[in-house]
C-alpha cells in the first residue's frame, strides 16, 4: 500500500479543484506538496476546494504537522471548501465541529458517498 499524500484529478477543468487521496501516515513532504499546490491557486488571488478521500488514513509524521501548522494561515484563507470521504465515525464528528469554527466550508461524507462528496465540492 503506498503512504502519505497522493494528488489526483477530478476532471473539473479548474486548477482551484484539487483532489487528494490519504493512505497510510501522512509525510511532510506529502503535506509540502499539498501546501504547494493550494499556494499556485492563492497565488492568483482564489481559493481552493479541495477532495480529500481518508479512507486508509492512519495519522500524520510530526513533520507533517509541523508543515501544516507553519501554513495555517495562508490555509485558514486559501480554501473554500474541503469535502472528506471518511471510514471513521469520529473523523465525520470532528469535521462537523471544525466546520462550525472555521470560514471555509468543510463537509464529511461516508465511504460510499465520494461521487456526493465531488458533486457537493464542484456546486456552487
Amino acid at each position: 500500500m503506498s503512504t502519505g499524500i497522493e494528488l489526483m484529478d477530478l476532471g473539473s477543468g479548474d486548477s482551484s479543484v484539487i483532489g487528494m487521496k490519504v493512505t497510510g501516515k501522512v509525510t511532510a513532504e506529502g503535506m509540502a506538496e499539498f501546501i504547494a499546490r493550494i499556494e499556485q491557486v492563492t497565488a492568483d488571488g482564489g481559493k481552493a476546494r479541495v477532495f480529500v478521500d481518508m479512507v486508509g488514513y492512519d495519522g500524520s509524521e510530526f513533520g507533517a504537522a509541523k508543515e501544516k501548522l507553519s501554513h495555517m494561515g495562508m490555509l485558514w484563507r486559501g480554501l473554500d471548501r474541503v469535502a472528506y470521504v471518511v471510514d471513521r465515525g469520529w473523523m465525520s464528528s470532528w469535521i462537523g465541529l471544525v466546520d462550525t469554527v472555521t470560514p471555509m466550508h468543510i463537509r464529511a461524507f461516508g465511504p460510499d458517498e465520494s461521487e456526493e462528496a465531488k458533486a457537493w465540492l464542484l456546486s456552487e
